[in-house]
């Protein structure tokens, strides 16, 4: 039989072995508390921002979009005329993760006939830009940037040929790589929407990023008394049948 001292370590171990590390990195990622913990900006001369949506309606022209997937509340774009809007939100991670994913649900809804991809977040260009993309940006990057050099993850970009309404969609995003390159570096998280071409509403939800931490040494020490302590009671099992 296994006694209580025995059931007790095994218990603790079992935890300590399950256990990971979320990190609370972004604040507020439901838009249930509006838009506390984000920054919202405009290019100059733009129709319409980033909005709050709840029901199944457009927050400025009233076209027909899916419910908030979490809660009451998700953040979207939509106007009356052409604009380019970004929704910010700067974070940073301290210690070294196992594995980090960005997480968001997405709704696309794209009114004109096709997705118009220059490299550009600027409405004003001639060029025909109809567009949305989720970047992680370097610290003090010009929010309406494109240069690879500021950009250090493209999570999404629409696509020409993609389906023109879509979502809400679910996405996760290895972020491992960039995280870890980038200890106790202040980055932003951007959500970017540029329509001049027809109206383009854009929906963000549920947003957050799922880290598991680096195990440290002493629950290395843990995981070997794990070890041991199962082919102890592996030998009182075999000597109790």
């Amino acid at each position: 039989m296994i006694s209580p001292k025995q059931a007790l370590f095994l218990t603790l171990i079992t935890s300590a072995l399950s256990s990971s590390v979320d990190a609370a990195l972004i604040t507020n990622g439901g838009f249930e508390s509006g838009f506390t913990g984000w920054t919202r900006m405009d290019q100059t001369g733009s129709e319409g921002t980033f909005a709050l949506q709840s029901g199944t309606t457009s927050p400025v022209n009233g076209l027909t979009v899916p419910a908030p997937p979490g809660g009451t509340r998700a953040a979207m774009t939509d106007a009356a005329g052409p604009g380019s809007h970004v929704l910010l939100q700067t974070f940073m991670i301290t210690a070294p993760v196992a594995a980090a994913s960005l997480e968001f649900d997405l709704f696309v809804g794209n009114r004109a006939d096709a997705f118009f991809t220059p490299a550009t977040l600027d409405f004003a260009t001639p060029t025909l830009n109809q567009q949305a993309r989720v970047d992680i940006l370097a610290a003090g990057a010009d929010p309406f940037t494109t240069s690879s050099s500021s950009i250090l993850l493209n999570a999404l970009q629409t696509a020409i040929g993609s389906p023109l309404v879509s979502g809400y969609t679910h996405y996760s995003i290895n972020v491992s790589g960039v995280l870890n390159s980038h200890l106790n570096t202040p980055l932003t998280l951007r959500f970017a929407e540029v329509d001049n071409v027809n109206f383009f509403q854009l929906g963000v939800d549920n947003v957050d990023f799922q880290t598991s931490a680096v195990p440290e040494p002493s629950t290395c020490v843990i995981c070997t008394g794990g070890l041991l302590v199962g082919l102890l009671l592996r030998g009182v099992f075999r000597r109790t049948v």
